[in-house]
């Protein structure tokens, strides 16, 4: 059964996050932003199309990359702070966006409502990844794209050890967010075909977080359908 606004709100509010945290999100994402996420983000977001969800919003920094003539644009973000800095901001050209305060576990959405869902940097903070992936198969259409950028736990030995070490002091001081996750992995398990189209480790971002995919997953048939 879908989850109702009310229910999703009152998740939301259940999800860690400050309005301190809120406000320097920008500026700690500044260099990364100026030294090629922005590029990155524009990459990914620009391939929206039909009807769009964003999932996990944030303040706002993919607004300027949406391409105009979407259906529909809704922009999900539980942080009832960073919720507030989204709302201030100017909406791509000839599109209303609509913002939904849920966590990805909890989308109050119907089934097939979706083209497009995106996210950027987003399943590192979910409590639940695979719960988070069930949801966005299920508010896809049985053709529908989920765009993603993330960053990952690396393959490279040493630093896959040094995210794991370090992801109970990273997760307190950002906010939840777990910097050594196989994502791509729990996405394949969860019923996605996934294509990875880039990967990156050279930002000027500490390394825990260093390690960007980004691609394009697929909803896989269900052979019991």
């Amino acid at each position: 059964m879908t989850a109702t606004r009310e229910e999703a709100e009152e998740a939301a509010d259940r999800v860690p996050g400050s309005r301190l945290s809120a406000r320097l999100y920008e500026p700690v994402l500044w260099l990364g932003e100026k030294t090629g996420f922005r590029r990155w983000r524009h990459k990914v977001v620009a391939q929206v199309s039909g009807s769009v969800l964003e999932l996990g919003a944030g303040t706002g920094l993919n607004l300027g990359h949406y391409p105009c003539g979407l259906e529909r644009l809704v922009l999900v973000e539980p942080d009832v702070h960073k919720a507030k800095l989204l709302a201030a901001k100017p909406r791509p050209p000839g599109v209303s966006a609509e913002i939904v305060r849920a966590p990805g576990e909890l989308l109050p959405f119907e089934d097939d409502s979706f083209d497009t869902v995106v996210e950027t940097l987003v399943l590192c903070t979910v409590a639940d990844p695979e719960a988070t992936a069930a949801e966005i198969r299920r508010v896809l259409k049985p053709d529908g794209r989920f765009l993603f950028m993330e960053h990952v736990r690396s393959d490279k030995p040493r630093l896959g050890r040094l995210q794991d070490r370090l992801e109970g002091p990273w997760k307190k001081f950002a906010d939840g967010c777990h910097c050594n996750r196989r994502t791509v992995p729990m996405l394949k398990a969860s019923g996605f075909e996934v294509e990875v189209v880039a990967e990156q480790d050279k930002f000027p971002m500490p390394p825990v977080v260093r390690p960007i995919v980004s691609g394009v997953a697929r909803p896989v048939a269900d052979p019991a359908s």
